[in-house]
């Protein structure tokens, strides 16, 4: 209770909260449907952000930088403002070159070191400690996570010199002198504290017995002469570390730092909670039945490596969806009461029911795309997906699906976003989509839709469609339901089977027919596709940003102890 008092503000100042998404082209503005690797977390984040900076805090946004814009010559660097509250930060390391997520780990280090240098930079400027200048650090993802879990690891490497230097009345000071910043860091001072604190001891006093170290450096405290006894089968040179390492352990456990233990100093340098959106393991299921060639490139087993060592050494998380949730205790033996339920939210002023007029320019957008005219759009029944421009999205199952579809329907048009259009997949599904002679001016693919258009072009279809088949919760999909549309779902979306299986129509993943019967289905029956509407939307409407952060944020607080 002492933490959560101390770490709230005056009304005048605003808490610090610092957010990592480091994949992708995270930013102010988001290339929607057209980037590599940036998509539903992205708006996640930032939705985030502008409702923390709602509850009055200072939000900073950190996220790769070095390299240039989607479909830019411009570099990311510096700072970009999302909203006056609200501050993206772009820090460089890996190059100047985009790197798929898969592949970010060689990033991560020089990330990490320019990042503890830019906190350090404004703690001092602030007169705190570097870790206490931000409230929180929530982190997106596993390679976010990982900067965080270092980050926190630096902070405790100088509280642990800090106590080492100070222990035993300063009789270490001077054997310490040589472990400048980077020393201490490769020396993993704070994870192997009790092990530096008795090699120091036994190296300071070498004619010394345990016992006799104890007495010189904490007085009369008395142990058993079972607490420094190593196991009897230990051979020589592990005897050694381990006489060393329960030596130091006691020591560590009775010296006073600051009026308190090195523990609690410890605990209040770790404010790091994190937010997986997905987990390896989840992903690895659902593709056990594709190619090597496939899964190889994907690297699995690398990620779910990451993800165990995360899990190991961070002791708050959230959960983006009740999967995830189950995986992070089954998988990943983490503790339930630390994980806090944060699936994707809805911003209900972006995504929600507009009127005739508020759809004119999506319409109008729409016809130029296709060269239909804007009236007999309006008598048309459309189909609608916009996602990143990804093998594991599926839009080739929309379009064979879709084909069924016009076989047996009138007026029936499907759109699909997603680019750029210069990209080898949307070349796939060019040939792919005109080799099927009846989706001619009946399916169109759109590439890169502009982000004026989008909000509203999510409210004007009579049925939203997602055969992805690789999604943390799957935002497109309910940002649809929160527009009020109708939604067809492959059964490997999140969203739409975890939170609104009776209002959407669940289609199993990679099932061509299936999705032309749902599809065909709904749009024959008004009634039908009015009824899940509303549903939906209903199970949306539970999702809302503000609420849920503040929640979030009283959650941190009564476990940061």
């Amino acid at each position: 209770m002492k933490e959560t008092r101390r770490i709230r503000k005056s009304k005048q100042e605003r808490s610090r909260i610092a957010l990592i998404t480091n994949h992708g082209y995270a930013g102010v503005t988001i290339p929607v449907g057209g980037a590599a690797d940036t998509g539903g977390q992205n708006f996640y984040v930032n939705a985030l952000a502008k409702a923390l900076a709602d509850l009055r805090m200072e939000v900073t946004v950190f996220t790769r930088g070095g390299f240039p814009f989607f479909e830019s010559n411009k570099i990311r660097e510096g700072e970009e403002k999302l909203s006056k509250h609200v501050t993206y930060v772009y820090i460089p390391g890996g190059g100047n070159e985009f790197i798929r997520k898969e592949d970010i780990a060689v990033a991560l280090d020089e990330e990490t070191v320019w990042l503890s240098r830019y906190i350090c930079e404004k703690a001092q400027q602030a007169n705190v400690e570097p870790w206490k200048y931000y409230d929180i650090i929530n982190t997106h993802y596993w390679d976010a996570a990982i900067i965080g879990d270092r980050l926190v690891e630096r902070w405790k490497d100088q509280i642990a010199y800090n106590f080492l230097k100070k222990a035993g009345r300063n009789v270490f000071r001077h054997h310490l002198a040589k472990f400048d910043g980077d020393e201490r860091h490769r020396l993993n001072l704070s994870r192997e504290i009790e092990l530096h604190m008795g090699k120091l001891a036994t190296t300071l006093f070498p004619d010394d017995s345990p016992a006799d170290i104890l007495a010189k450096l904490l007085g009369d405290v008395q142990f058993p002469d079972e607490a420094l006894k190593s196991s009897a089968d230990t051979p020589g040179d592990a005897q050694k570390i381990e006489q060393d390492y329960l030596l130091g352990a006691l020591l560590v456990k009775h010296i006073k730092y600051a009026n308190t233990t090195i523990g609690s100093k410890f605990n209040e340098a770790d404010r790091h909670v994190w937010t997986p959106h997905s987990l390896g393991i989840i992903k690895e299921r659902n593709f056990w039945h594709k190619s090597d060639e496939t899964v190889r490139k994907l690297k699995f087993r690398e990620r779910s490596s990451h993800e165990e060592t995360i899990c190991k050494h961070t002791r708050l998380f959230c959960s983006t969806s009740p999967e995830i949730l189950q995986n992070l205790i089954s998988h990943h033996n983490v503790i339930p009461s630390h994980v806090f339920d944060f699936p994707p939210c809805i911003d209900g002023d972006q995504f929600k029911p507009r009127t005739k007029k508020e759809l004119t320019s999506a319409y109008k957008y729409l016809s130029e795309q296709s060269n239909i005219p804007v009236d007999t759009l309006k008598k048309s029944k459309i189909v609608f997906e916009t996602s990143r421009m990804d093998d594991t999205k599926r839009k080739d199952i929309l379009l064979k699906s879709f084909a069924e579809v016009v076989s047996k329907t009138d007026n029936t048009l499907l759109f699909i976003g997603g680019g750029p259009k210069d990209s080898e997949i949307f070349k796939q599904l060019q040939g792919l989509k005109e080799s099927i002679s009846i989706l001619e001016g009946r399916a169109f693919l759109l590439g890169f839709i502009p982000s004026d258009i989008l909000e509203s072009l999510f409210s004007l279809p009579d049925l939203f469609v997602s055969a992805s088949e690789m999604e943390g919760f799957g935002m497109s999909v309910s940002q649809a339901a929160a527009a009020g549309v109708a939604v067809v779902s492959s059964d490997l979306i999140p969203f739409a089977t975890q939170y609104a299986k009776d209002s959407a129509v669940l289609v199993n993943a990679g099932d061509i027919k299936g999705f032309s019967d749902a599809i065909t289905r709904l749009l024959n029956d008004d009634k039908e596709r009015a009824r899940r509407a509303a549903e939906i939307k209903t199970v949306a409407d539970t999702l809302e940003w503000r609420s849920t952060a503040r929640r979030f944020v009283g959650w941190f607080r009564s476990r940061h102890y």
